[in-house]
């Protein structure tokens, strides 16, 4: 456990280096709990180190819960739109993520002074990496972390219980409720959990089930097909603010009787969107989703994934000639055949890790 929690003094050391100067850290893709506030310990650290860091966003908070998650606990970040916003930054962070890549062109080359994620890790060439899948959060790797910066310097009482129970809601969200959890994911909690407040975690926790997500989950269940533990469903069209019931209908879907994999994909801003739930730990949702549908397509697709969950993405022009009711006969189609392949005897599961 050390090794997830000896590496804070060398990130202070390498934030130090911008004392008296401004940076930002990245959350990309759908904001969620692990990237907020993991991002959010990140900008604590880098206060101590004498640094000026925003919290950056590319795309809309849109789950109900996430967004009361982000409201109750005041996460500091703003939304970006198209270009970089003018405030002089001179180097940046990614947390969360294992592709770094910004999605916005940048003004002059930023240097990527910190990555911390923990997906498998891949060469971004951060000046200071921490790429641990022993970690089953980000927001893991970050209570280590803070649980140290506490050792060095007071912190405010009611920013520490937020942060806190931030950090805790993260490592919930993305470890299922702790039933994926792993050993360094317990002991983080232990860290957080002096700090953390139960009733804004029940609060969260207790937010309805919006109107989206239920016409989102209607629509899926229309177009369920199941096939040997395998259940498919298309969402229809979504629209981008509510991009997140997808995934949210495939966590509701992946509780159904007999089922052991679930995928849920929609049409949003003219590309499709998917999620893949299992309970196979055998399963590699990222290698499953790749050869299901790269080589079936005949393109390749944007796919990601980790033990337990996965997600692809694929523009509909690219898709059956752009049709999207051919489209989505040939995804499902696709998705259908390649279970069906899995599955034959003989054939032995093959694990990688890849988050796009």
């Amino acid at each position: 456990m050390e090794a997830l929690s000896a590496r804070t003094p060398e990130l202070l050391e390498v934030l130090g280096r911008y004392a008296g100067k401004r940076m930002f850290v990245a959350v990309l893709g759908s904001p969620d709990p692990d990237g907020l506030a993991s991002a959010w310990a990140l900008r604590l650290l880098a206060r101590h180190a004498g640094v000026t860091m925003d919290i950056l966003t590319f795309e809309v908070v849109s789950r109900p819960d996430n967004m009361v998650f982000a409201q109750l606990l005041g996460i500091p970040f703003r939304q970006v739109t198209g270009v970089l916003p003018r405030l002089g930054f001179s180097a940046f962070a990614v947390v969360d993520r294992q592709n770094a890549r910004l999605p916005v062109p940048q003004p002059k080359r930023l240097p990527l002074l910190a990555h911390i994620d923990h997906h498998a890790p891949v060469p971004t060439g951060a000046v200071y990496s921490q790429q641990n899948p022993a970690a089953g959060s980000t927001c893991t790797l970050m209570s280590f972390h803070l649980a140290n910066l506490m050792e060095l310097t007071p912190i405010d009482p009611n920013e520490a219980c937020r942060l806190a129970t931030a950090l805790m809601y993260g490592i919930r969200t993305d470890t299922l409720d702790f039933v994926t959890a792993r050993a360094a994911d317990h002991q983080a909690a232990a860290l957080l959990a002096p700090y953390a407040s139960a009733e804004m975690t029940r609060t969260i926790v207790q937010t309805p089930l919006g109107k989206t997500f239920l016409e989102t989950l209607t629509t899926a269940l229309r177009t369920i097909q199941t096939k040997g533990g395998l259940t498919v469903a298309y969402a229809g069209k979504v629209g981008r603010r509510a991009r997140d019931t997808i995934g949210e209908t495939a966590d509701f879907l992946a509780r159904a009787e007999g089922t052991n994999t679930v995928i849920v994909f929609g049409l949003v801003n003219g590309r499709f969107n998917g999620s893949l739930r299992a309970q196979d730990p055998t399963l590699d949702p990222y290698a499953f989703l790749d050869g299901a549908l790269s080589s079936r397509l005949g393109f390749p697709v944007d796919c990601g994934g980790r033990t337990f969950s996965g997600g692809f993405s694929a523009a509909l022009a690219d898709v059956a000639g752009g049709n999207e009711e051919t489209a989505r006969l040939q995804i499902t189609e696709a998705l259908m055949t390649a279970w069906t392949s899995r599955r034959a005897p003989g054939r032995a599961p093959v694990r990688r890790e890849r988050k796009s």
